[in-house]
């Protein structure tokens, strides 16, 4: 019986370890400047577990800093205890940094937060004192809205697929095959 007590305090003294801490964010236009991205978003589509991040394939609704299209990706650090599940439909105030072309990524602990459809469940309110819709009037008066240029749809973001194996061959051997040619032409026209 002492085991299974002495188990039981060590194990309710290593969770707050684990528990998601973040400090509490006062919003500022200057804190808000370091961000390369602000951007109130829909999550579209989800890819999990994409090395270590979830992808959200999301509509831009209104653009406050940054340049982007209609769509872009978000990447949610997956490794991380703040991580939250992330679900289709869903609407986000993102700041985040560049990451490519239209691809950007958050830090839990930074600003970037979701609409609660009752207030009074929005936990983000602890950490950032403002409301969901107290901090987007205030991005609305401090930014500027920016016009978003549009795109043809989400799929967009499939043009860097990387190639199976067999693609891999073929164009190791086409890429050789078309070495050994320009070889042997240059050689033929430097005799």
């Amino acid at each position: 019986m002492r085991i299974i007590v002495s188990l039981l305090l060590l194990l309710n003294s290593t969770i707050p370890l684990w528990a998601c801490q973040c400090p509490v964010i006062e919003w500022s236009k200057e804190k808000a400047q370091h961000y390369d991205f602000i951007a109130r978003i829909i999550i579209k589509n989800i890819f999990p577990h994409q090395n270590d991040y979830t992808i959200a394939e999301a509509e831009i609704k209104n653009l406050f800093k940054g340049r982007s299209a209609q769509y872009c990706k978000v990447l949610f650090p997956e490794n991380d205890p703040c991580a939250l599940p992330i679900r289709v439909g869903e609407e986000w105030l993102i700041y985040a940094a560049n990451k490519q072309i239209n691809t950007y990524v958050i830090d839990w602990c930074g600003w970037s937060r979701k609409r609660f459809v009752n207030d009074w469940e929005d936990f983000f309110v602890a950490t950032h004192i403002l409301t969901y819709d107290e901090e987007l009037r205030k991005l609305q008066q401090v930014f500027p809205e920016i016009s978003i240029t549009t795109a043809p749809s989400p799929g967009i973001f499939h043009k860097n697929i990387i190639p199976n194996k067999s693609e891999l061959y073929i164009y190791l051997f086409l890429s050789l095959v078309s070495f050994l040619i320009i070889l042997l032409i240059i050689k033929k026209y430097n005799r």
